[in-house]
């Protein structure tokens, strides 16, 4: 009987280790196979840089957007290398693990091994004493010799179990190595991968250095085109401001009707329009097919002059020649214009919001226009100038305050 409690207790250990085994893998899978999916990603946005450098790379000039795609690259390919790194570590983790749960069930299936031996060493041993018939009829009654016979085949019974349990543990054993050695090879093929990555990033921050030595040279230029980028902010801002301004003389004429009105005098239609604006923070669709933010929204330092920053009051996205722009959302065009008499601007009113799209060319809207969320209102401006610079400016506003456009849209 206690070899029997032994074997049970063997048994279960086994079972708990093995579904230990079980959870911990599950959960290290999910974050490899999410680490798979970022760097998936990170791959394509380094592929679709790449592209959009090469394209630019034939024009003879350095540009500063070329350099600000370069650095974006770099930062793609750090978080990469990063990426490379933290599913190492978990999969050296998980090498670790497994190593001592295989340790721990080999010694579990030796002990119970060992006492499976000596119960069939003393039942061997014993086996005149007990031998079956005599052990039926030596009982007492009917009821005791039916209860020792239950026992004996109970007892039959589980000891054949115990061999296929035995035999399904080795070949989970076998599972367990095997899959270890492959989480060994994948180990060495990510070193490989992180190695390769280490010596591209080397590369391109070496290219950066080129970059920014080669632009220090157009100080006159770089400068001219902040003082122009400052000239445009303060256009949008002021066409804003007079779209507000009409907007408020909307309301006083409500109120002096005696109509009520809220901050803006919204139509229902534009009340609703302008509610689900703000319910859908996070999953506006993206204003260009393709594309990459060069230029986050916010104060930054200068990528080359020293000591000059520079305020974006949205973000800027670099895609290729030719690129439609679209309306993230329902709305109405309420201005249209030329800045600095080459490339256009849009702002179209969603209730209290707006949304403001820059260098833009082959603009078919005008003023009082209804858009629909996608519609394409225009084709992104290509500097030929700058490097074939292909660069959408986008800004939302929430009245007159400044909005990060990268809250509002969807992750790509």
């Amino acid at each position: 009987m206690e070899n029997t409690q032994n074997i049970l207790k063997n048994t279960v250990t086994i079972l708990i280790v093995a579904l230990l085994v079980l959870v911990s893998f599950a959960a290290s899978s999910q974050k490899v196979n999410d680490l798979e999916k970022q760097r998936r990603k990170m791959l394509a946005d380094i592929e679709y840089a790449n592209k959009l450098l090469k394209k630019n790379s034939k024009e003879k000039q350095t540009s500063v957007n070329q350099l600000l795609i370069l650095k974006n690259n770099i930062k793609s390919r750090e978080e990469l290398v990063l990426s490379y790194k933290t599913e190492m570590r978990i999969i050296s983790n998980e090498i670790s693990d497994k190593e001592k749960e295989i340790d721990e069930i080999e010694a579990e299936i030796n002990t119970i091994k060992k006492e499976y031996a000596k119960l069939i060493s003393s039942a061997y041993k014993n086996r005149h004493s007990y031998d079956t018939w005599m052990f039926l009829f030596s009982s007492k009654d009917f009821n005791q010799a039916y209860r020792r016979l239950r026992y004996l085949q109970e007892f039959s019974d589980y000891r054949n179990k115990q061999v296929e349990l035995i035999s399904e543990q080795e070949e989970v054993l076998k599972k367990q190595i095997e899959e270890l050695n492959n989480e060994k090879a994948k180990k060495i093929e990510l070193i490989e991968q992180e190695k390769e990555e280490q010596q591209k990033l080397s590369a391109e921050k070496e290219k950066v250095n080129g970059y920014i030595s080669n632009l220090k040279k157009k100080d006159r230029e770089l400068r001219k085109e902040i003082k122009k980028r400052k000239r445009e902010a303060k256009q949008i801002k002021k066409a804003i401001d007079r779209i507000i301004a009409e907007e408020k003389r909307k309301r006083e004429e409500a109120l002096k009707k005696n109509k009520p009105v809220g901050k803006f005098a919204l139509t229902p239609e534009e009340s609703l329009i302008s509610k689900n604006f703000g319910l859908n923070k996070g999953k506006f669709p993206w204003p260009t097919l393709r594309g990459m933010v060069t230029e986050s929204y916010g104060e930054h330092n200068h990528p080359v002059l020293a000591g000059i920053k520079t305020f974006n009051n949205g973000i800027d996205i670099s895609t290729d020649e030719g690129s439609e722009v679209r309306a993230i959302f329902d709305g109405e065009v309420r201005d249209v214009w030329a800045i600095q008499g080459r490339n256009m601007a849009v702002i179209i009113k969603h209730g209290e919001f707006f949304s403001v799209y820059q260098n833009l060319s082959n603009v078919k809207l005008k003023p009082g226009d209804k858009v629909k969320s996608k519609e394409v209102i225009g084709i992104v401006f290509t500097d030929n100038s700058d490097g074939k610079k292909t660069v959408l400016h986008l800004e939302i506003w929430k009245g007159s305050s400044r909005q990060d456009p990268s809250l509002w849209l969807a992750r790509k």
